[in-house]
């Protein structure tokens, strides 16, 4: 209930606003003292269940008093707020931040021999580099090549030699929830190339 709402049902500054008042802050006191006498006790050893339940009373307590005064005086000393909300809005705001990015490009070979050249040399720089690196299967094919290539210098499409590009497109995708992100490990990899469904924010595409 907002402030402007109490003000049109409750009779600000009246007799029974005093009292209920007077009631709520007299239980909060009592109630504070008690907590604290209990916090003051604790040790390593102590039973945090029982603390867990005092302090939902406290808690309560507190929203007592803080109803109490906006019954009272059409205010609000406390912007008191709900942690069930906090943690859904965290929830959302989570969610918002999974974007997939979905790619294709179409490439047609058109000189394999400069294509491996620079896919060989790539490897070996690669390597030079990073001894541990994975690339170490003889570059023997244009897609070894080509993958090799992308290793060094990231995505190469429009400048890769002895290569032309036919169209390439680039989806970004806020996908809907509940979300399945794709399986780096799946037997069939193929499968888990495809769009989410959900909202598509920003594409792109050449050709």
């Amino acid at each position: 209930m907002s402030e402007q709402d109490h003000e049109q049902t409750i009779e600000q500054f009246s007799d029974d606003t005093r009292k209920a008042l007077a009631e709520a802050a007299q239980l909060l006191t009592e109630r504070l003292q008690a907590h604290t006498a209990a916090l003051l006790a604790l040790n390593a050893e102590s039973d945090f269940e029982a603390l867990f339940e005092q302090n939902a009373e406290l808690e309560e307590l507190v929203e007592s008093w803080n109803d109490a005064v906006l019954d009272h005086t059409g205010t609000i000393p406390l912007a008191l707020v709900d942690t069930e909300d906090l943690e859904e809005e965290e929830e959302e705001v989570q969610a918002e931040q999974v974007i997939s990015v979905v790619s294709r490009f179409d490439l047609r070979v058109v000189d394999a021999d400069a294509l491996l050249a620079e896919g060989r040399a790539a490897q070996e720089r690669v390597l030079a580099e990073d001894q541990e690196s994975d690339l170490r299967d003889p570059v023997e094919t244009t897609e070894q090549a080509i993958y090799a290539i992308s290793r060094e210098v990231g995505e190469a499409w429009f400048a890769l030699p002895g290569i032309e590009l036919i169209a390439g497109a680039r989806a970004y995708v806020v996908p809907e929830q509940p979300f399945e992100p794709l399986e780096p490990e799946a037997e069939d990899i193929v499968t888990e190339l495809t769009t989410p469904n959900g909202s598509v924010t920003y594409a792109e595409s050449w050709a």
